[in-house]
């Protein structure tokens, strides 16, 4: 008969092995794919993905195997850095994605894009094959990382491969469930296996089962881990014998199968011995793995006097070694040993583990994840632990964070001095998530009761920062002013608070500049660098409002300098570099906005914050002035991904849905424009009502609709703005016969332009357009067409070329022509189709005709289709560049190349990287 210890036989997933087998043909030869395997505990998830990949080392792929574990379950990334550890070449990287106790920013968030990015590098240098087995009990940014990279395996030569149980399915893991089958996932649901396979299985263990061995085996229900579990007890009980050379029998009629899997599990450990079984029940504590010294550390031994128990444990089929660390051979069989410990008792070892691990300087991740487990009982030494640790565990899991801190809050007595420090954690927790009601609630109460003056100004500047993103400015300026008025608040918080009392101001819309200025020279007299900093970022607003657009550039720029690389100014160093690329666009100076821009996409990846989604629609707003469609498309893809809840930043949603309408307008997409014209109305959209309505043929709807902006009441609101509709309501007015309405119009720009100290060449530009369509001036009209050629904004030197045309085409129609010519090549390299139409239609009646009307567009596929950055990138890809190169040799962003990528290979008809390169080999031989 066989030994026992034989029996990791596997048989009956033929089929399924030949599509792993071809999967990873795939990946070898340059083609990703993501699997979902489903079924129940033990059907042979595990042990397929294992046979299916058995060779993908032999063949150049780097394997990564990740494990879930429900104790892990709530700490962001566990699963995946735990695998990534184990890669010695990834582990390099590795050491820097984890999250870590920075003072801005997501930790979590930042941690999940390095990690996106050292996976887009390791696929650079070879196929990578990704496993994460037991998906079902992976943390939830774990989750987004694996649907984030389902949505790249079409370009990178990644094998994404999850395992999971059908039920019970967290949200979490349905939502991502979703989110693969709509990427092309193949999921494959293991079936028990059929009464033929279930006599292979028991053949390759014990030999050739006799009819009762068979009959009991067949009571497991074509579960493979029942079946090896079944057959191993029955073997360690000796209750089969041989019968003859071929056949392997019950002794006798009495042996009974165990009545479910968790019993036969049971079965197993009832044959170690006592001392093993205690270990192990401290080990099950610790997750389905564990480190011997974590382990050594919960029990109170030294590791040698460990080894023995491991070595039965292991012997037994119970333990195996995954890397550096240990694991249950089979999440069922940490589950039983854990279940065996009275409730009770297991919150008390719990603890007993959290406090050993504190002892020994363990992060706070690993002390939290035994505390979650015994949330009902968190007074004694950890309130003091949470004080000392909270901050850097809100940065690495504040979902884990603020779980405990409100457990131990609510079991603190109210006039406990520890309840207020936690209570003013868990604010900074919840406004770190975007809970805006219980950030408020929290920030109030300490802000009432607490004597701590640094613990109440803070909770002021948290409370009014939270108060002002959700736009009540009228309330925060209240919270902030009383906190002015206590003598007791410290000199670094009262010149902080006076920033944010100026920021308050100026979105309230009330006079700001003599608040700004005392909010400096505050700041400096504090000499914080933080109060200073944003002092000089409240400046730079009031300038561009002051109309001294230069003056706020050198305000940011100044707070730049001062601010430095502190990680405690991270978030604020972000919000600097949004608005210097915002000012540099406005004065054309292109080269710089870009190195800006990416300067804060790579903060905004490292940190990670909320701002990420104001940083690439601050970028789509410059890529699209500048001509890059595309790019700026992508951009707003990117940003879409880190929108926070609509209540918790409504700016954002706005922003985020401004850019789109107006590129689907030009380019004549009436069903986008429609579909985004449908959200929040905002400033950012009225160009691209007014587009719409001209379209649709209702120019004077179009007028009504860039008119509202006239209103002297509302000036303010679009001073800012003015330039970017200007010269179209001064057009349509004229044409529609309102030329008070267009004298007006042009007036409100000139004041604009004339008002700036510095003034800026774009605004002037635009306020001598608007008076030479007022004038009939073509020669002025073409004057302005020049410039904005050579500063670079392609569809304003369209725009004023058709004007131009239009005025000159009673005297010259030829002139006229070739203008109009000129203009419709403008329109026709941006791939705005509605502008050809209208300057053709604008044309016509004026007897100036082209020969060829209408827009010539872009052919849908092949290389004629690729757009000019597509182009470039696809080059860069066929020399093998990673993602992430890209991004930098473009100044883009990662996610702004992946979209690329995933264009060039629909357009040019390729499966992988790979075979973009093949084309481009045979492009340019064929040139």
């Amino acid at each position: 008969m066989r030994q026992s210890q034989q029996a990791e036989v596997f048989v009956g997933r033929e089929a399924e092995l030949d599509v792993f087998r071809a999967l990873l043909s795939g990946v070898v030869g340059g083609r990703g794919r993501s699997v979902l395997v489903e079924g129940e505990p033990g059907i042979g998830k595990s042990a397929l993905v294992t046979m299916g990949l058995a060779g993908a080392r032999d063949r150049g792929c780097r394997v990564l195997w990740a494990v879930g574990d429900e104790l892990g379950c709530r700490f962001p990334l566990r699963a995946l850095l735990d695998c990534l550890a184990a890669d010695e070449q990834a582990a390099v990287v590795a050491k820097d994605v984890a999250p870590g106790p920075v003072t801005a920013g997501d930790a979590v968030l930042a941690a999940l894009e390095r990690l996106l990015v050292l996976v887009d590098q390791l696929c650079a240098l070879s196929p990578v094959v990704f496993v994460l087995d037991d998906l079902h009990w992976a943390d939830e940014a774990s989750l987004l990382v694996w649907g984030r990279l389902s949505r790249a395996v079409d370009q990178l030569p990644l094998l994404l491969v999850g395992t999971s149980r059908p039920v019970p399915r967290r949200t979490q893991v349905a939502s991502l469930r979703r989110t693969l089958v709509e990427y092309g996932a193949d999921v494959m649901t293991l079936k028990p296996l059929p009464a033929q396979r279930i006599a292979d299985l028991v053949a390759g263990m014990v030999g050739t089962a006799g009819p009762r061995l068979l009959a009991m085996a067949q009571q497991a229900g074509g579960n493979p881990l029942y079946v090896r579990e079944l057959v191993d007890a029955l073997v360690r009980e000796h209750q089969v014998e041989q019968e003859s050379d071929d056949i392997v029998e019950l002794i006798s009629h009495t042996a009974r199968a165990p009545e479910s899997l968790n019993l036969a599990i049971a079965d197993r450990l009832g044959f170690l011995s006592d001392p093993t079984v205690q270990e192990l029940r401290l080990a099950a504590l610790l997750g389905a793995e564990f480190a011997v010294a974590d382990l050594a550390t919960v029990s109170g031994r030294a590791a040698t006097e460990l080894v023995d128990g491991v070595n039965e444990a292991m012997a037994a089929g119970v333990l195996t070694e995954r890397g550096d660390r240990l694991a249950f051979r089979h999440p069922l069989i940490r589950e039983a040993l854990y279940a065996a410990i009275p409730a009770g008792l297991r919150s008390a070892l719990h603890q007993e583990a959290a406090r050993a691990l504190v002892n020994t300087g363990a992060p706070a991740g690993r002390v939290a994840a035994q505390l979650l487990a015994a949330p009902d009982a968190l007074t004694g030494w950890i309130p003091d632990w949470l004080v000392r640790s909270g901050a850097a565990l809100t940065q690495q899991a504040p979902q884990v964070a603020a779980q405990l801190l409100e457990s131990a809050v609510d079991q603190l007595p109210s006039d406990d001095p520890l309840r207020f420090r936690l209570e003013a954690l868990l604010a900074i927790a919840a406004f770190a998530l975007g809970h805006r009601e219980q950030t408020e609630r929290l920030a109030r109460h300490v802000i009432a009761y607490s004597h701590e003056p640094d613990l109440v100004a803070e909770m002021s500047w948290t409370l009014a920062r939270t108060l002002q993103r959700s736009r009540l400015f009228a309330e925060a300026r209240r919270v902030v002013d009383t906190a002015l008025e206590d003598a007791a608040t410290p000199p670094t918080w009262r010149a902080r608070l006076l920033a944010v009392s100026a920021r308050g101001r100026r979105y309230g819309r009330r006079d700001s500049a003599e608040a700004v200025d005392e909010a400096l020279a505050e700041a400096e007299r504090s000499g914080d660098p933080v109060a200073i900093g944003h002092a000089l970022h409240e400046v730079s607003q009031v300038r561009l409002r002051q109309r001294d657009t230069a003056a706020g550039l050198r305000a940011i720029r100044r707070g730049l300098t001062v601010i430095g690389d502190d990680p405690r100014t991270a978030d604020l160093r972000q919000l600097l570099l949004i608005n210097q690329t915002a000012f540099l666009a406005e004065f054309d100076q292109w080269p710089q906005a870009q190195a800006s821009m990416r300067e804060a996409i790579d903060l905004g990846e490292r940190i990670g914050t909320p701002r990420l989604c104001t940083v690439y629609t601050t970028a789509a707003d410059c890529l699209f002035a500048s001509g890059h469609w595309d790019d700026a498309i992508a951009a707003l893809e990117a940003a879409a991904e880190h929108l926070p809840a609509r209540d918790a930043w409504p700016e954002l949603w706005e922003r985020v849905g401004g850019c789109r309408p107006l590129i689907a307008g030009h380019r004549d997409d009436t069903v986008a424009v429609e579909q985004h014209l449908t959200q929040a109305d905002s400033i950012l959209l009225v160009r691209a009502r007014a587009l719409a309505a001209e379209r649709a043929g209702l120019p004077e709807q179009a007028l009504a609709v860039l008119k509202e902006t006239l209103d002297p009441e509302r000036a303010e609101k679009y001073q800012t703005w003015r330039q970017r509709w200007s010269p179209q309501l001064v057009r349509l007015a004229m044409a529609l016969g309102e030329p008070d309405t267009a004298r007006t119009a042009a007036r409100l720009i000139e004041i604009e332009a004339d008002g700036e100290r510095e003034p800026m060449p774009n605004k002037a530009a635009v306020a001598q357009w608007c008076q030479g369509l007022l004038a009939g001036d073509a020669h002025t009209v073409l004057a302005v067409a020049d410039h904005f050629d050579k500063s670079g904004r392609p569809l304003e030197f369209g725009n004023a070329l058709e004007d131009a045309a239009m005025l000159m085409a009673g005297d010259d129609r030829a002139a006229a022509l070739r203008t109009v010519t000129k203009a419709v090549d403008v329109y026709l390299t941006l791939g705005a189709a509605w502008d050809v139409i209208r300057a053709d239609a604008r044309a016509r009646p004026l007897g100036v005709r082209r020969g060829q009307r209408g827009p010539r567009r872009r052919p849908s596929a092949g290389w004629d289709s690729l757009t000019a950055t597509e182009l470039k990138v696809a080059r860069l890809v066929a020399g093998g560049q990673s993602n992430p190169d890209i991004a930098a040799e473009l100044f883009l962003s990662r996610r702004t190349v992946q979209t690329h990528v995933s264009h060039i290979l629909a357009k040019l008809g390729a499966h992988s990287r790979a075979e973009i390169a093949r084309l481009a080999g045979e492009r340019s031989a064929a040139e």
